[in-house]
C-alpha cells in the first residue's frame, strides 16, 4: 500500500472517483493540501465527505486527510481572503485531533515566480509556522529557489514538531540540512524525469524514517506519464522507481514510506 502525502483533487472535477482510482491502485490513505482559503476549505469539505462515506460503510475509498495553508504566490493576499482566514480555518477544525485537519500549509516561500512580494511570503509563512506551532500541526512547506531564507525563517519562528519539505528538489547538501533539523522530504514525480540527478542523490541519501512520496496531482506527473494529469493513482509509479533507487523491495519500501507518512503528520 501508498500513502499519496500530497495531492490536489479537492480542486478537480470528480475528487471521489480519483479516490476510489486511488485505493484500486493500492493507495491506502491521500493527504488534500490547501494552497488558498477556498482550495483550503474544499480540503476539508471532501476529506469530510470521504470520511462520512467510510463510516457509513463505503470500502471503496481511501482514508482522506486535509490541511489548510496560503501559498506564497498568494501571499499578498490581505484579511479573511489571506492568511487570516488560513487562522480562523485551522482554529475551526484544528481541535479536537479527532478531524481530519493533519497540517498547516503548504506554505513557504517561491522567489522563482515570485508573484507576491518577498516580504508578504515571509510575514505569511511566518504566521503559519506560528499556527502549526500553537496547533500541533505538522508544517507542510513549498520553497523554490529560496533555501536560504526559508530555513531563516524557520529558525527565527521556531519549527513546529513536524515540518515536511514536499516536492522536493534540493541535492544531497540541502536534504542534509533539513535532516539536520528533523525535518522530513517529500519526493514527487519530478525524481524521475532525465535530468534530476541532484534529486535522486538526494533521495538515496534520505534515510526510509523521514523519506514521504506524493503525486501533487493534478501537476508533475511521473515518467512514464509525464506530460499527462497527474492522479493519486500515480504515486505507487514514484514509490516503485525509488525502491530501485534504493535497491530495495518495493513492498518493504512501500511499508516504510507508509509508516514515515503515518508518524510525520502523527495519523
Amino acid at each position: 500500500m501508498w500513502v499519496d502525502t500530497h495531492c490536489h483533487i479537492h480542486t478537480e472535477d470528480d475528487p471521489l472517483g480519483l479516490a476510489r482510482d486511488a485505493l484500486r491502485a493500492g493507495v491506502d490513505a491521500l493527504v488534500c493540501i490547501g494552497t488558498d482559503v477556498v482550495t483550503s476549505h474544499k480540503a476539508l469539505d471532501v476529506a469530510s465527505i470521504i470520511g462520512s462515506a467510510i463510516l457509513a460503510g463505503a470500502s471503496d475509498l481511501p482514508t482522506v486527510y486535509s490541511t489548510v495553508g496560503l501559498h506564497p504566490h498568494d501571499a499578498s493576499n490581505t484579511a479573511m481572503s489571506g492568511v487570516d482566514g488560513i487562522a480562523h480555518l485551522a482554529k475551526s477544525n484544528a481541535l479536537p485531533r479527532s478531524g481530519n485537519l493533519v497540517g498547516i500549509g503548504e506554505c513557504g516561500l517561491d522567489y522563482y515566480y515570485e508573484h507576491s512580494s518577498r516580504q508578504d511570503q515571509q510575514n505569511a509563512f511566518s504566521k503559519q509556522i506560528e499556527l502549526a506551532n500553537i496547533y500541533d500541526l505538522t508544517l507542510v512547506v513549498h520553497t523554490r529557489d529560496a533555501w536560504d531564507d526559508t530555513f531563516s525563517v524557520l529558525r527565527e519562528i521556531g519549527p513546529p514538531n513536524k515540518v515536511l519539505f514536499h516536492c522536493f528538489t534540493g541535492d544531497r547538501k540541502i536534504a542534509s540540512k533539513v535532516l539536520d533539523m528533523g525535518a522530513y522530504l517529500s519526493f514527487s514525480g519530478i525524481v524521475t524525469f532525465r535530468n534530476a540527478e541532484d534529486i535522486r542523490e538526494a533521495a538515496r541519501f534520505t534515510p526510509l524514517s523521514r523519506l514521504l512520496i506524493e503525486t501533487d496531482s493534478p501537476y508533475l506527473a511521473p515518467v512514464p506519464h509525464r506530460g499527462k494529469t497527474n492522479v493519486p493513482a500515480y504515486v505507487g509509479v514514484v514509490g516503485e522507481f525509488l525502491a530501485q533507487l534504493k535497491n530495495m523491495d518495493i513492498s518493504e519500501f512501500s511499508n516504510a514510506t507508509v509508516a514515515a507518512a503515518y508518524e510525520c503528520f502523527s495519523l
